[in-house]
């Protein structure tokens, strides 16, 4: 599946330190097949979330009839917590 990524989420991304950066990108991949990626959480129809380590989360949708996968935002744990009844 391709995976697209919001405006907001690539600047929030770029602005982290280079560690937390790669290890972003290599949970981002795994949501090319995200039935199979680990630490994803269903919250509502189609909207997901995955923690990625301790410290992130990112929340996303999956479209099937097109094939790709949207990720909407990519938050501290701490601030998901706080907003992620927004999803569901």
């Amino acid at each position: 599946m391709n995976v697209e990524v919001e405006r907001f989420a690539c600047d929030f991304v770029k602005i982290l330190p280079l560690k937390s950066r790669r290890i972003i990108l290599s949970h981002v991949h795994r949501l090319e097949e995200p039935e199979s990626a680990p630490d994803v959480e269903r919250l509502g129809k189609n909207v997901y979330r995955m923690h990625v380590g301790h410290t992130y989360t990112v929340f996303f949708c999956i479209v099937h009839v097109e094939g790709r996968v949207h990720m909407t935002d990519i938050l501290p744990i701490e601030i998901a917590h706080k907003r992620y009844w927004r999803y569901r």
